[in-house]
């Protein structure tokens, strides 16, 4: 498979798509790859003939870019385990009676109703007719 290396001119890396953005881990992860790719299409295609590239250093960065890889797959199945948790953990509070302190610092009890999820802020409570109160704002479950 061709790799485009149309990005990549005399030692250095330009990538005109890239935008100033946050981005999620898969984006990251995805970008990184890319560039590893491109880098090293690039290292392969102006290597002199007469005096090629330790191939033991090539083995060791494919090595180093596995292992960051893998770290990244590991961190992303990390952040999905604690969300499970977290949402686990949201909806045992229905039908329980909690109190939490308001925007203005007051103590307010009611009896969960309902929990929702967001991408966001993960999960959020109804309790009693306020709905978005996030679980660790929670003072007394009872």
């Amino acid at each position: 498979m061709p790799v485009d290396t149309s990005g990549v001119s005399a030692g250095s890396l330009f990538m005109p798509d890239a935008k100033q953005k946050t981005t999620s881990a898969k984006e990251t992860a995805a970008l990184d790859k890319n560039a590893f790719l491109k880098l090293l299409a690039a290292q392969a295609k102006s290597q002199d003939p007469m005096n090629p590239t330790d191939s033991t250093a090539q083995i060791a960065q494919l090595a180093q870019f596995s292992s960051l890889e893998q770290m990244s797959n590991v961190a992303t199945e990390m952040k999905t385990l604690r969300t499970s948790v977290d949402t686990q953990r949201a909806t045992a509070l229905v039908g329980h009676e909690v109190t939490y302190k308001d925007a203005q610092g007051a103590d307010v009890t009611g009896v969960v109703t309902k929990v929702r999820i967001t991408t966001e802020d993960g999960p959020l409570l109804t309790v009693g007719a306020i709905d978005g109160i996030k679980p660790s704002v929670l003072t007394e479950v009872r």
